[in-house]
Parts: structure tokens; sequence; C-alpha cells
């Protein structure tokens, strides 16, 4: 991952971790002690708007976080550094509430934090408090000890760092920086259309393959799930009564790894995709989508119902499983780690536009095809949709089809 950052590009490198079994129970018990630090402060500052209407500095709760520590042999115990980022994780959430409310979105105040969406342990000046070995085998963790771990890329000079557990294994993420790469040049542009019949089509006529992974392992994530239900007693409004059986706790792992391996290949596809048209390309113009409102549901409400809601939920599912956001996102970070150019264009109308005429016609586009009913023009519909995009990175903006301007454009 990476993303622009004092000048630089910011990069998280990813490394698999293989602790013991004493250094696994030290790291959850780093766990619960941070979340119930996150949940005891949180508890503070409602307390203190409750009963004073006083709003709680940070500032004092790190004074009387030096003096718990002194008091709580079991607070002392763990790295100070993670505590404070503790802190630091709930200015943040009572900020992100705040901005909310003055922009007048849904506030979301913040909420206690259970075991399981508790999972990472974060190290402000990680490079000062996780250290390598000479040979980058093992890392030495404050209060855990020396981990093993996978053996891969050498990890670059590093900052803040994190230690993070998802479904039972244990990941070390470092967050460095790095300057740009540039590619040599190759003078080839491209406009690119995003869809679930193929994933992406490039104007020079290229069709990339939608894998469709949630699709192909849709039978393994169902039989699992319906393993989950068989172990699962409920209550009357559906929450389980046995949350701690070790069996439903095996059956909850085995479907959240089957779920793990489908994103895993999802994303797998995607940097390869999008690896290979930063190789190819200088200028890569891409569709502005809205994917939030695309994958919205239709629903409704109990007073105006949707309609098609059957359609519209199995639609979003085909669009969330192609990774249309994720492949956007690879594309902007390859493109600028290689110092190439990347053009977010408004793809309305994109579909029905003619790329040899610029008619704009919806009869123009019949299923995966497009012919042109004004100059006869033919092609696929995809690769058609992706010259029009190409076209409008490469000319001035134009008032899109429907309004004042945009009909006298056609007039003329």
């Amino acid at each position: 991952m990476a993303s622009r950052f004092d000048g630089q590009l910011r990069w998280l490198h990813k490394v698999r971790l293989y602790p013991t079994c004493a250094q696994e129970r030290a790291l959850v018990t780093m766990l619960r002690v941070t979340r119930e630090l996150y949940n005891g402060l949180l508890q503070q500052r409602r307390d203190a708007w409750t009963t004073r209407r006083v709003s709680l500095p940070s500032r004092e709760q790190y004074a009387q976080l030096t003096e718990l520590r002194e008091a709580e042999p079991r607070f002392a115990a763990v790295y100070r550094e993670c505590q404070d980022a503790v802190l630091h994780r709930l200015d943040l959430a009572f900020a992100a509430f705040f901005r909310r409310v003055k922009h007048g979105e849904t506030p979301g105040f913040p909420r206690f934090k259970p075991a399981a969406r508790w999972n990472q342990l974060e190290f402000p000046h990680g490079d000062r408090a996780l250290k390598f070995d000479t040979v980058q085998r093992r890392v030495r963790a404050p209060g855990v000890g020396s981990i093993r771990l996978r053996k891969g890329r050498v990890v670059p000079e590093f900052g803040r760092a994190f230690l993070v557990t998802k479904n039972g294994r244990w990941y070390a993420v470092f967050e460095g920086h790095r300057l740009t790469s540039p590619l040599p040049a190759t003078g080839c542009r491209v406009g690119i259309d995003r869809g679930i019949r193929v994933l992406a089509a490039l104007s020079d006529g290229t069709t990339i393959e939608n894998l469709r992974p949630g699709s192909r392992r849709r039978a393994v994530v169902e039989r699992h799930q319906r393993a989950l239900d068989a172990v699962t007693v409920k209550d009357a409004i559906g929450r389980p009564l046995n949350a701690k059986d070790p069996a439903r706790i095996a059956a909850v792992r085995r479907l959240a790894r089957a779920k793990e391996r489908e994103a895993n290949a999802r994303r797998d596809w995607l940097h390869k995709v999008s690896r290979e048209i930063v190789r190819r390309f200088d200028r890569i113009a891409l569709e502005a989508l809205r994917l939030r409102s695309m994958t919205r549901s239709a629903k409704g409400t109990s007073e105006v119902p949707g309609v098609g809601v059957r359609a519209k939920a199995g639609l979003n599912r085909a669009l969330l499983d192609a990774g249309f956001g994720i492949l956007a996102t690879l594309i902007r970070e390859k493109a600028e780690y290689a110092a190439r150019t990347v053009i977010e264009v408004d793809a309305r109308y994109s579909s029905q536009t003619c790329a040899a005429c610029g008619c704009v016609c919806k009869e123009s586009r019949e299923g995966p095809c497009f012919t042109c009913v004004r100059c006869g023009h033919a092609a696929d519909a995809d690769v058609n949709a992706a010259q029009i995009i190409l076209l409008r990175a490469e000319s001035p903006p134009k008032s899109a089809p429907g309004t004042a301007r945009g009909r006298q454009h056609d007039a003329a």
C-alpha cells in the first residue's frame, strides 16, 4: 500500500509472524490490556461529560496513565508507547465524531471495543521498539521476545509499526517511506472501462478477464456457513448463546479463512492486472465512479419499499466481487511509484457514445455490442466506452448530455 506523505511515498510492508505458544499468550495479554485501557479511557470521558459537562483533555488522561502504570503491574508490563497509541486512537475517534456532527452526517459516537474488534498493537516509534536480527529472520518485540517471521523481501527502514492478528494468525506491518522509481517512458496512453462481463476493457482493444473469486468460491463459503449454523445455538432474537463453544469457534475460524482466501485471490489478480497496466502505459484514464452510490441497497423503507431488491442485491455482489475500487486504488499507487499519470474523467453516457462520430444514443448499445445508429461504427461495447474515456481525458471538459450546454454541443 502506498500514499503521498511529506513529499514521499508512504509504504506499508506486511510480514507473517510465527510466535510460539508463550509468545502468543503474551501478545493476547497485551491486546486485552490495551483494549481494557481504551474502554476505560472512553468510560472516563463519558462520565466526565454526563456528570460534570466537562470535556476531559487527553493530557490529563496521559498523566493518569502514568499513575496507573505505577499502581498496576499488569499495565506496567505493556510497552508504554502502545498505551500512548491507545490514547491517540481515542482522540482520533472523537475527532471523527465531531467532524461528522459538524458536517451534518450520521455522527456515530465512539463505542466500547469488544475483543473481536480489537486486533492490533501499535508502536508509534516502531524503529526503536521492534528490532530485527542481522538476516531479518526474527524480530524482537518488547515484552514478547524474539519472534520468528517469514523470510521474504527485505524490510526497508521504517517508522511506525503494528502487530496485527487476523483469523488466528499474526502479522507485523511496518510503515516506511520510499522515493519514486520512474519506469522508462513508453509513449502509450490508455482509457479503461471497468465492468462485470470483463474486469477491464482497454482502449487499444484488450480485455482483461474478471475472475469472479466470490462466485467461484461460493460453494465452499456456503458449506462453512452451514457448518457454523449447525453448531450455533441462538436465543429468541438471533444472538448466539454458545459464543465460547470450541466447536463454534473452530467453525467461525474456518469460515473466516475461506473468506480470507477469496479476498487474497481477488487482490492477487488485481495486483497483477494493475502492475501490467502501469508497465505498459504512461498516461492512464479511469472512470470517476462513486462506488458507494453504485452499491447502495434498494430495500427502501417500510413506508416506501424498494423495487427489484433481489436483482439489485445480485448486481451489488457482482460489482463488489469484481473489485472496482481496489483496482483503481492499486493503479493509482503503482502509477505514483512509477511516475505515471492517472486521470479520472466523468463516465456518464460513455457506454452510449460513439467513439467514431460522438453520437449519443442508447439504442446504439445492444448488450456486449455497440453499433452506432448514425455512422454504423461497430465495436465491443466496453472497448468503445474505454475509447470514449480516453478521448475525454485528452479533450477539454464539456457538459454532459442532457444539460442545456450539452444539448447545444450535440446540436452543433
